[in-house]
């Protein structure tokens, strides 16, 4: 009885997710990077690394970093406590045509709820800035404040990062939210499904054709206790999102 009533909200989470994993969007703009950020952390002190690769084709609509190639990104970062992370993001992209640019920085504060890779319930919030070129972003300047609702129940795990991005000096905000869904199907191996979102400027209020979803299936495998690999393949749900996209996330702990 007990174990049933502690699974409802959990079945409920699970419906919510299949509901905006199925509604049928419409898309828009592009993404710089898929990534949905849940309440791990590194140990205090110790750095780590993750390496992210993406590569496709954009869709018909929309601005944002380079689709039509391979978008690879350095994400440097190291815990200060055990609820803080900073990293530093450093992507490079190299379109099909053969150019390859550089695309700034972002700069990321993660402040998580200690433990929460152990608590049913987790939360935390990321505080980014980024400095870009205008291939990569709609103002050259931005802040994004990206919430983390981290819930886990047995094998299941849920992530939401309802993120807004500011862009300085130029528009409004935006919202862009993402969820993840992942169930532990092996000790080492994890299968999930990924939304990422992108409902335009919150002023305007967007309409459907304006916006870009895009769905993935992902795999997440721990090597070992410093290597782990994620994978995932994505299609967009809409024209204005990327075709068809490849995804590959590789993280060292030091």
């Amino acid at each position: 009885m007990g174990g049933d009533r502690a699974g409802r909200p959990m079945k409920r989470l699970a419906l919510a997710l299949a509901a905006l994993l199925l509604a049928s969007p419409a898309g828009a703009a592009g993404f710089d990077e898929f990534q949905v950020y849940d309440g791990r952390i590194a140990e205090p002190g110790v750095p780590d690394i993750n390496i992210h690769f993406n590569a496709g084709r954009r869709g018909r609509l929309g601005d944002g970093a380079p689709r039509n190639g391979l978008l690879a990104t350095a994400e440097l970062g190291f815990a200060t406590a055990p609820w803080h992370e900073v990293a530093l993001l450093l992507p490079v992209a190299r379109e099909f045509s053969g150019d390859t640019y550089g695309g700034g920085f972002k700069l990321r504060n993660s402040f998580i709820s200690p433990g929460a890779d152990t608590r049913p319930f987790a939360y935390g919030m990321d505080i980014e800035i980024g400095h870009q070129s205008v291939r990569f972003a709609e103002s050259n300047l931005a802040l994004t404040l990206r919430p983390i609702i981290d819930m886990r129940s047995g094998p299941w795990q849920l992530i939401l990062n309802p993120s807004v991005v500011f862009p300085l000096g130029q528009g409004g905000p935006v919202f862009v939210p993402s969820v993840r869904g992942v169930r532990q199907v092996a000790p080492i191996v994890w299968l999930g499904l990924e939304h990422y979102m992108d409902f335009g400027r919150i002023s305007r209020g967007e309409g459907l054709p304006q916006q870009a979803h895009q769905l993935f299936f992902t795999t997440d495998i721990k090597i070992s206790n410093r290597f782990a690999v994620h994978l995932g393949i994505g299609h967009g749900l809409t024209h204005a999102s990327d075709r068809w996209l490849g995804k590959m996330i590789l993280s060292v702990d030091f």
